[in-house]
């Protein structure tokens, strides 16, 4: 598998259950990493794993920090637990737990293998493990369980979490050490959430017992019990720890962190009857209020997201052309909807020198942030140069000089542009790998408007762009759309059943008052819904 270099700007996922892997290195892409089974992954996790899609999850990063989108995976993806709505971006922190089935990957900015190294006494441990033969808990315990159970489900950070719990298995299981760890790298080195135990214990290299923690990490209560002999960790002797307990807390399948005790700093001990019943209780509870403590922190950051991605969606809006206007005589209706909260699709109507209008329409590859900023620069840009030049031709050509050198390698932009000269009778345009531009003409013929243009904006650094001529007549509709107008899919349909553009030749031919309006009604009848699945936009002018 390949695995990128580390840099300042790094992150890691550090396999914390499924098979074994190394630990895999993320970097800040502009175009972001994508992480799947398909060769042309960034990330390219082995073949034969089942549960992973070709094309599975994208990791992004930028100066606000790391996000995570699921690409509509068949498994799904999931961030401590919670699984992600496909093709929404989810901010990741230090520490979340990311679900890749079967692998579950602790995600960090730092190199692995930091934190705490656990004592290797595998060869010489015995461990027990919790069966469902363990008596039921006496009363007095139970007790204890119901009574601090709403106090951890209270607990509105981990650390208040952790706080509480420690003080509750110390009580329940008689045991004079407790410490919350998180697994870090794999099970090989962990970080303390919270600790009561002696000082200067839970720093120390070799202070917990890594087979009682990999016992635990099958989702077992796992236990120690003796005090010498080849069944005991000679490691475990020497810090005088008589029994030992170890339960973990699950999100999922996976272990988001084990509640540690021991007997160390006091006089020996045996373990408590019922106590391995107790703590697997308990982690049952504790894993149900850390849950819902992830759950609630994943819901604040998408409600910023939301915030912020509504606040972009009107600030974009504000670029746009009124949505219809009359120039020279002309009725010009545009509408345009993205496929997420922001676009990347625009449309833009001119008025010029001597009576004529310049119209365009881009689509910038992908949709949501990415694209709406792209689609920004491109659309401010254009119109400038189309005020100054009056020419689509010279326009269009600016336009890709100035967007080649400073857009992602995976973005460019389809174009259509032309500048309508009423009092000549013609319309000049350029069609930049567009494709969908229309004239319907009065008596009803429908013309496609490709012929001139070139690649799409972008993508050659010294592309030069020509325009193309055709005569116009009062009475003919210019008609252009984006392709997720035209490529919008029926839902359900084998084989793919889209829109087409004789669907929007359909909606013309029934020359409605507003055939923007009519042509957004009749995609949204064949999708079915007003979610698109992509950015859709359509311009129309009457001439």
């Amino acid at each position: 598998m390949p695995v990128a270099a580390p840099t300042a700007s790094a992150a890691w996922l550090t396999p914390v259950a499924g098979p074994p892997i190394p630990p895999i290195a993320l970097q800040a892409d502009p175009d972001g990493q994508t992480i799947g089974r398909h060769e042309s992954c960034a990330i390219v996790l082995p073949p034969d794993a089942d549960q992973v899609s070709r094309q599975h999850a994208r990791f992004d990063a930028d100066e606000s920090g790391w996000r995570i989108t699921d690409l509509g995976s068949r498994w799904g993806t999931f961030v401590n637990g919670v699984k992600l709505q496909p093709r929404a971006a989810m901010p990741i922190s230090a520490d979340d737990l990311i679900g890749i089935a079967p692998w579950t990957f602790s995600f960090t900015i730092h190199k692995p293998r930091r934190g705490l190294s656990l004592s290797d006494d595998t060869r010489n441990t015995i461990i027990r493990t919790l069966t469902d033969r363990e008596s039921p808990l006496e009363d007095d315990l139970l007790k204890l369980l119901l009574d601090s159970s709403a106090t951890i489900h209270g607990a509105t950070t981990e650390h208040e979490l952790a706080t509480t719990l420690l003080g509750v298995a110390k009580r329940g299981t008689g045991l004079n050490n407790a410490v919350l760890l998180r697994p870090m790298d794999g099970l090989t080195a962990f970080d303390v959430i919270a600790a009561d135990m002696p000082p200067g214990k839970t720093s120390a290299a070799g202070t917990f017992s890594r087979s009682l923690v990999t016992a635990a990490a099958h989702g077992d209560v796992a236990e120690i019990e003796g005090g010498a002999g080849d069944a005991y960790g000679q490691s475990l002797v020497q810090m005088n720890v008589t029994a030992a307990i170890c339960a973990p807390l699950m999100l999922g399948a996976s272990p988001a962190a084990f509640l540690y005790l021991d007997s160390r700093g006091g006089p020996p001990r045996m373990l408590r009857t019922n106590a391995s019943s107790f703590c697997a209780a308990l982690a049952r509870v504790a894993s149900l209020a850390l849950a819902n403590i992830k759950r609630l922190e994943m819901e604040k950051r998408q409600s910023r997201i939301d915030a912020e991605m509504h606040a972009a969606a009107v600030a974009q809006k504000w670029i746009m052309p009124k949505r219809e206007q009359t120039i020279a005589g002309l009725r010009a209706i545009g509408d345009s909807r993205p496929g997420q909260y922001v676009g990347g699709d625009f449309f833009d109507v001119i008025p010029l020198a001597n009576g004529k209008i310049a119209i365009a329409l881009g689509d910038v590859s992908g949709k949501g942030v990415a694209a709406s900023v792209l689609m920004t620069l491109t659309q401010g840009f254009l119109h400038a140069a189309l005020l100054e030049s009056g020419d689509p031709a010279a326009a269009v050509t600016r336009l890709n000089a100035f967007v080649a050198p400073r857009r992602p390698s995976s973005k460019f932009v389809t174009l259509w542009c032309g500048v309508i000269d009423p009092a000549a009778g013609i319309i000049r345009y350029v069609d930049a790998a567009h494709g969908y531009g229309l004239l319907r003409r009065r008596d009803g013929t429908v013309a496609a408007l490709n012929e001139g243009g070139g690649l799409p904006v972008g993508v050659m650094d010294d592309g030069i762009y020509d325009a193309a001529e055709t005569p116009i007549s009062a009475g003919d509709t210019l008609v252009v759309v984006s392709d997720g107008i035209v490529e919008q899919p029926a839902p359900g349909a084998e084989p793919r059943v889209e829109f087409g553009i004789e669907g929007v030749e359909a909606v013309l031919a029934s020359n409605p008052p507003d055939a923007v309006a009519a042509l957004f009604d009749a995609v949204d009848a064949h999708a079915r819904g007003e979610k698109l699945a992509d950015d859709a936009t359509a311009l129309i002018v009457r001439l």
